[in-house]
């Protein structure tokens, strides 16, 4: 019985304690030494930290430590050549006490004792074996994955997101805490220090909704975020921020591409050397960052920076500053950006890619027009790890952008290389659906319908599909009506003649940051000449410009605290002008997108902002049809107008309109007097009266009569103005009862600075509307309680 109890298997490496007897066991504990997540300030707060232990250390284990039995302690001492240390924690007393009730005999119990302490002896010396060959192996060698992270399931992000943190979190001078202290928000994100500090350089302490909700999915999880925010809601850094974060921690794999699935180093070994620099990612030093070049700049190619990521916008304006946003984000680290678009010379843009950015910001068709002269830094473009198109829905109408789906043909030729492809959708319109027109209304009856109305799930799937998303994540936080909270929305009724006193009345009773849009460029053209004739100082933007005088119309407007900028849809999407206060849409938009989206410019960053629509009797119909889609229960409120200052408005802008009418008429006789000119000059022949540049009283040529009319009518027109414009159209503290009150005539000098929202807040368009709207309220309470009555 004792042969057996001594041979019996080892079955397990656990450690046991044996309580009452060999045939009860139970486990023993485990204090691990130290907490895994004791760490703080690393991102990791709310994680399960397990630790998979394959070989146990006895440093890590501890078992109940008991005393030996009175017989064991004097057979020690008998034979004191075979020492028994009480450090052995894995055999008790236990074993003892059985063996002595078993054996009564003193001869039998020696015996039985001198084989136990032999064996305990053998056992002793093994494990000492086994603890100095392991800790030898832990010295050398630790495992790659001995601590797996589990982050619990919020509700933004799904079960089996791992968690990932680059050693830009971890690697940080002390210095940058200074800074990073504030940003208690962006914890838990797995946005890099080099980021952060970035970010609080530019007083952003917390995320906003967008980026809290698309942030750890897409760091973290590597997920494809198809997002739809509110215009003015920080979506550029929802996506920025990812795609600079993934980068950087392709540059610290010392890989190229594959962002989700990475390529075996054996395959790109050496290929691009990875930048020394003092620290991680020299956090302390801002990289110049600017990408743009001079003429004198190498043209050199530079080989060892591949192309990491492509962002993809329907306007020009839109794609300069999306590169400042993610410039001004990555200030401190050494990824460069690059703006591609139209309008500019094509030859310094292929300078600047020769330069080897990571990361390109382009319109569709430059980009597709470089790519097609196999500009050496876009021959590998399928193999680009972070796809983003901004304005989504603008992006994939049919008819638009066609150079957009010959770039998706080439990026998504390769399916691994589409698996393995991070990718950004965002829009504020992308679950924005619209009705059946009328003509498949009128079709669609009977039993079986032969269309569908889509839906927004039918829309985004159609998205996926085409964009060759594989993993999507979608962040819908848009309201009911797509507008932000802080809009004012009102209308104007008036006739279609009556739009520029209303306009210039809105212009002269509410100064501030103004944006005009119109329908198509004829009509931005005609209100720029009739509001620069008025001394407004518009400022035109629309897509028959040059580049270059685009861009200045948007600096000198961002520059003007009262600028007015009349513009198509050039200028409705994604562009973000600080302190826009009034969006006015001269004519009602085409669709509801469009209305979104020039809405949008206002009411940016938590400010308040206000939206008109002047309206007349002809565009009825699409008013209505664009309420239907946003569903809008009611109409919008119209905005008060004072008929007492609107005689004066009317004066002023009829002698703009006569004025705009003599210097047309005057230019096309001078055009038609310059041709015969021209052709007389080149024939030598002398025409009487036309090379008399003012004519005389015997001149009876119709053509010298009408000039000088016009002259003379345009001389009559400009100084009638020019006298109204000094007059002021609403004076201030002016009743009108006693015009001679202060003892002179008040007749101050008009300016759009007279009556300064700022100062006067009660003349602002946001408190007069919102005050009507209160009005508008209280009298349907009142009405209401009639009725009860």
């Amino acid at each position: 019985m004792l042969k057996n109890k001594l041979k019996a298997p080892k079955t397990s490496n656990m450690p046991k304690v044996i309580n009452g007897g060999l045939g009860r066991s139970k486990w023993a504990k485990v204090k691990i030494k130290g907490n895994v997540m004791s760490e703080e300030n690393i991102g990791l707060e709310g994680l399960i930290g397990l630790e998979i232990l394959k070989d146990y250390d006895s440093t890590l284990i501890e078992t109940k430590q008991t005393k030996f039995v009175k017989n064991y302690n004097r057979t020690k001492s008998k034979k004191p050549e075979k020492p028994f240390t009480e450090s052995n924690e894995h055999i008790t007393a236990s074993d003892s006490e059985d063996e002595e009730n078993q054996f009564g005999s003193p001869n039998k119990k020696q015996t039985n004792q001198e084989r136990i302490a032999k064996k305990l002896n053998k056992r002793l010396t093994k494990k000492k074996q086994r603890k100095q060959q392991r800790n030898q192996n832990a010295e050398h060698c630790q495992p790659e994955d001995r601590f797996k992270f589990i982050r619990p399931p919020p509700n933004y992000i799904e079960e089996n997101v791992e968690q990932k943190v680059t050693e830009a979190e971890k690697c940080s001078d002390v210095d940058d805490f200074h800074d990073i202290d504030d940003l208690e928000g962006w914890t838990g994100m797995g946005v890099p220090n080099a980021i952060l500090k970035a970010l609080a350089e530019k007083g952003f302490k917390s995320p906003t909704e967008i980026q809290r909700l698309t942030l750890p999915a897409a760091i973290l999880g590597k997920k494809d975020i198809l997002g739809a925010a509110e215009t003015g809601s920080g979506k550029t850094l929802a996506f920025g921020i990812p795609v600079l974060t993934g980068i950087m921690e392709l540059k610290e794999k010392n890989i190229s591409t594959g962002i989700r699935k990475p390529l075996h180093k054996s395959e790109h070994k050496n290929k691009f050397r990875k930048k020394k620099v003092d620290g991680m990612f020299s956090e302390n030093i801002p990289y110049p960052n600017d990408s743009d070049l001079s003429d004198n700049d190498s043209a050199e190619i530079d080989d060892s920076k591949p192309l990491y990521a492509l962002i993809l916008t329907p306007t020009r304006e839109l794609a300069v500053q999306i590169k400042n946003h993610i410039l001004a984000a990555a200030k401190y680290t050494d990824i460069k950006v690059a703006a591609i678009f139209g309008g500019l010379s094509i030859d310094k843009q292929e300078r600047l890619l020769n330069k080897g950015p990571e990361i390109i910001v382009a319109t569709p068709g430059r980009f597709w027009e470089l790519f097609q002269q196999d500009q050496k830094h876009l021959r590998k473009l399928d193999e680009i790890s972070f796809l983003v198109i901004d304005e989504t829905d603008r992006m994939v109408e049919k008819g638009h952008f066609e150079e957009l789906r010959n770039i998706l043909n080439i990026i998504n030729k390769d399916d691994q290389k589409k698996q393995s492809r991070q990718n950004f959708v965002f829009s504020a319109t992308l679950t924005l659906v619209h009705d059946l027109p009328e003509h498949m209304q009128r079709r669609n009856f009977g039993k079986r319908p032969r269309f569908i109305t889509q839906t927004p799930e039918m829309k985004l799937q159609s998205l996926i599909d085409e964009l060759g998303i594989s993993q999507p994540k979608i962040v819908d936080i848009t309201r009911k009506q797509q507008l932000a909270q802080n809009i004012t929305e009102c209308r104007l009724m008036c006739p279609i003649e009556c739009k520029d006193y209303y306009l210039y009345y809105f212009v002269q009773r509410h100064p501030g940051r103004t944006i005009v849009f119109c329908n198509s460029i004829d009509c931005v053209k005609r209100l720029t000449t009739l509001f620069g004739i008025l001394d407004t100082q518009p400022l035109p933007l629309h897509a028959n410009m040059a580049q270059k005088q685009r861009l200045k119309n948007m600096e000198k407007f961002c520059k003007q605290p009262c600028g007015l900028l009349i513009a198509t849809d050039v200028a409705a999407r994604g562009l973000d002008i600080p302190n826009v206060e009034h969006v006015i849409h001269y004519q009602v938009p085409r669709t509801s997108e469009n209305y979104v989206h020039r809405s949008g410019r206002t009411a940016r960053a938590n400010k308040n902002g206000i939206t008109i629509i002047i309206m007349e009797p002809g565009e009825v119909k699409n008013y209505t049809k664009l309420c239907k889609t946003l569903k809008k229960t009611e109409n919008l409120p119209l905005f008060p107008i004072s008929e007492h200052y609107l005689k004066a408005v009317k004066d002023r802008v009829d002698l703009a309109r006569e004025v705009d009418k003599e210097e047309l008429k005057l230019k096309r006789v001078q055009t038609e007097m310059g041709w015969m000119k021209k052709h007389a000059e080149e024939m030598d022949i002398v025409i009487d009266g036309y090379n008399d540049e003012y004519g005389s009283d015997q001149d009876e040529d119709a053509f010298i009569i009408e000039r000088r009319r016009n002259r003379m009518n345009l001389l009559n027109a400009r100084s009638q103005l020019k006298t109204l414009l000094t007059k002021m159209i609403f004076p201030k503290n002016f009743s009108f009862k006693y015009p001679t009150a202060s003892g002179q005539l008040q007749v101050p000098e008009i300016s759009r600075l007279t009556l300064d929202a700022e100062e006067n807040p009660e003349h602002s368009a946001i408190k007069v509307m919102q005050d009507t709207i209160e009005d508008i309220k209280r009298a349907k309470m009142m009405r209401n309680k009639r009725k009860k009555t």
